[in-house]
This record gives structure tokens, C-alpha cells and sequence, in this order.
């Protein structure tokens, strides 16, 4: 699945604002129906909060459309259901702040250019200007459920579209070693790493501790608290885009691959191990559950798949199965007095521990004597298929 944003626009100032009133009665729904279920812990069923609440929601909020309560109903539920798989615990009712609903075939009608949306009274117009691609996705693919949301005072509305993966034919499978400073390292010697991203990243940290410090120094003084917080949000939002942008072009560079199927390791517990205040900022700093779902669907389209691995032992075995030597930073020193590259070796024998498993063969570039630049720089050979 694909969605893209597009922009509203309204002729009639009235069709607006019956939208954002629409906006605020769906918010006051929803936080009324959160709040009961935070208070009754009722079993979590669309059903069961339906026969409860929709009479008494459609007594209470009498100017709603029936398909607007039960929109928020179903958000509700899937809300909670997010938090319980979290295993989050919750000391209040969780409480939207935004306005957003997510629409279906009973509260829209698209037509070429414009879209009629129900509100509390008339339909609201709207039209909207579709750049290149988003004509592309239309005529080729079906619209899902698409989200209407406020930015801004600025109406949008993100349409989903159901594009069909393609078809996956096993060919061979790649590794890919993350790391902090390198960000991605595939076993076929691709090295990404982006020196003005990391420096940009070090700028914003600096700036977060700063403006943190000052929040913190402000105990008296509201006025430059207040100042402190407005900044660290933009700050906060600014480093989330960088980091997404980039994570998406890193992603687009492992998928350059001819093999269709990408090997990573499993690091969802890696943030959650202490390993020093100073060590642990520079962990925080990578997105690698982003990388995952970004590639993950990605690849997807593209007709290919990501599998994970343990990630215990790929930076300290030898990939070639002999006795195991050590690391230190990039280098990795063998048994047998051969230096290789750390990450290409842990990145070889990501892949190979899928392979094992499915009988894959592994692309691999195979080091130049045993070498291979301890910094990445090298002339390697090219990329080999081998089984495992």
C-alpha cells in the first residue's frame, strides 16, 4: 500500500466550517467513548462498546451523522488494542487532541477533481489540484479508506491506494549489517553512510541538550520555559523528518539488489540494554524499527520480502566458519591472521544464517587475499553467488 497527501480546497467558506465543526464533534465522540472505556474496562469488541454506547452517544450528540459515531467507535477500539499489544500502562483515558477521521465509501464520493464529504448538515465541496503521481496511483489502483485531517487550518486528505505486490521468485538472498555510524552494509559491499546527515544529527542534539537545560534553569521565569518547549517541539518534529528522509533513501539503495530476498537482524531489543549514558544517546539516535518497516513494504512492492535473525554472534564469528578471532572498531582480525572488514563480515553472516535455514544461496563480495578495506574505501571485486 501507497498513500499521498493532497490538499483541500474549499469555494464556499460554509462547507469548511461545517467540516471543522464536523472535526469537533468527532473528537468529542471519541473522547467520550475513550473515557468510558477507560472507566468500565470493557472487553475490547466493536460489538459490545456499539450496544453500550451508540444510543446514548446519538442522545448526546444529536447534530452527529450515525457514520461519524460509529467511525469513531471503531478508532476507539483499535486505539486501545494498539495500547494493550504495547503492553503500555495507562493512568487516564487516552484523549484526542487533533482532528482527523478516517473516512469510508458511506462518508465520500469522489469525482475526477472534487470530493463530496458529509458533515453535520450538507455535504461539504471540496476540490483539489492532483500532481503527476498521485493521477498515476488513480488509474491504476484502488482507493482505500482514505484519513482527512487538519495541518495547519489546512484541510488534506491522505489516500491509501491497494497496490498488488508482485510476484516473488526465490533467487538469492543478501545480508545487511546496521551500525551507528555506517548506516547500512550489505553483503554485497554496498557501504551507505552520509557524513552531512550525521553531522546535521550531532547539530540537533546539541541543540535539544540545550534547549532542554534551558527548560529545566527556567523554574521562575514561565515566559522563557514556555520558549524552551515551543522550540524543542520544533527541534523534535524537524529531526523525525530528517531521519525518515534519509532512512527512505537508504532503504531505496539496499533495493537496488538483484537478490529479492534482504536479511536483517533482529534489534528490537537493543535499545532496551545499558551499555553507558554516552553509548546509549548515540543508540537512540538510529531508527532501526523505521528502517525495517520502511524496507519492509518497500520491498513488498517491488516483489521481494525481509526476514530477520538472531543477531547474537554475526559481528564475532568469521564468515568462512573457521575459529573465531576478534573486532575492534572496523576491523575484524581472523584466526588465521587475515584482517577483513568488521561489518561486511557480520553482514555475510546475517545472510548465511537465513540460508542455512531455507537453502538459499548467498550474494557475496569475496575479500581481495583475504582484505578488505579496513574502512570501507577498497576496490572490491564484484559480487558473487554462491550456495551456502
Amino acid at each position: 500500500m501507497k498513500t499521498y497527501n493532497i490538499k483541500l480546497e474549499f469555494e464556499n467558506q460554509e462547507d469548511k466550517a461545517r467540516l471543522l465543526e464536523t472535526f469537533e464533534i468527532h473528537q468529542s465522540i471519541w473522547n467520550h467513548l475513550s473515557e468510558y472505556v477507560f472507566k468500565t474496562q470493557l472487553k475490547l469488541s466493536a460489538k459490545a462498546l456499539h450496544e453500550k454506547t451508540y444510543h446514548k452517544c446519538r442522545k448526546l450528540f444529536p447534530k452527529s451523522p450515525s457514520q461519524i459515531i460509529i467511525r469513531a467507535r471503531e478508532d476507539v477500539v483499535s486505539t486501545y488494542k494498539t495500547i494493550k499489544s504495547n503492553k503500555q500502562k495507562i493512568t487516564s483515558a487516552p484523549v484526542k487532541k487533533s482532528y482527523s477521521i478516517r473516512l469510508d465509501k458511506r462518508l465520500y464520493t469522489i469525482k475526477g477533481n472534487s470530493i463530496k464529504i458529509t458533515t453535520n448538515g450538507k455535504k461539504a465541496m471540496c476540490t483539489f489540484n492532483p500532481y503527476p503521481k498521485f493521477k498515476e496511483m488513480v488509474s491504476k489502483y484502488p482507493i482505500c479508506d482514505p484519513l482527512i485531517f487538519v495541518r495547519d487550518n489546512q484541510v488534506w486528505l491522505a489516500v491509501t491506494f491497494n497496490n498488488p505486490t508482485g510476484a516473488l521468485m526465490d533467487n538469492h538472498c543478501i545480508g545487511v549489517d546496521l551500525g551507528i555510524k555506517r548506516t547500512a552494509i550489505t553483503s554485497e559491499g554496498v557501504i551507505i553512510i552520509d557524513k552531512n546527515y550525521l553531522k546535521q544529527r550531532r547539530k540537533t542534539r546539541y541543540l535539544k541538550r540545550c534547549l532542554n537545560r534551558a527548560k529545566k534553569n527556567a523554574v521562575h521565569n514561565t515566559k522563557k520555559g514556555n520558549s524552551a518547549r515551543k522550540h524543542l517541539k520544533k527541534i523534535r518534529r524537524k529531526e523525525h523528518n530528517q531521519s525518515k528522509n534519509y532512512i527512505h533513501h537508504v532503504a531505496n539503495k539496499v533495493l537496488e539488489t538483484e537478490a529479492n530476498c534482504i536479511v536483517i537482524e533482529d534489534l528490537t531489543k537493543i535499545k532496551s540494554k545499558n551499555k553507558g549514558r554516552k553509548f546509549n544517546n548515540k543508540l537512540s539516535q538510529v531508527p532501526f524499527y523505521m528502517f525495517k518497516e520502511i524496507l519492509t513494504y518497500k520491498a513488498q512492492a517491488l516483489g521481494k520480502r525481509v526476514e530477520t535473525v538472531n543477531p547474537a554472534y554475526t559481528s564475532k564469528d568469521d564468515y568462512r566458519k573457521i575459529e573465531r578471532g576478534t573486532r575492534k572498531g572496523c576491523r575484524y582480525y581472523a584466526s588465521d591472521k587475515k584482517v577483513l572488514d568488521a561489518d561486511l563480515n557480520a553482514s555475510i553472516n546475517i545472510a548465511n544464517r537465513y540460508a542455512n535455514k531455507v537453502k538459499l544461496p548467498v550474494s557475496f563480495v569475496v575479500p581481495l587475499d583475504g582484505y578488505y578495506g579496513l574502512n570501507g574505501q577498497a576496490d572490491v571485486n564484484q559480487p558473487n553467488v554462491l550456495c551456502p
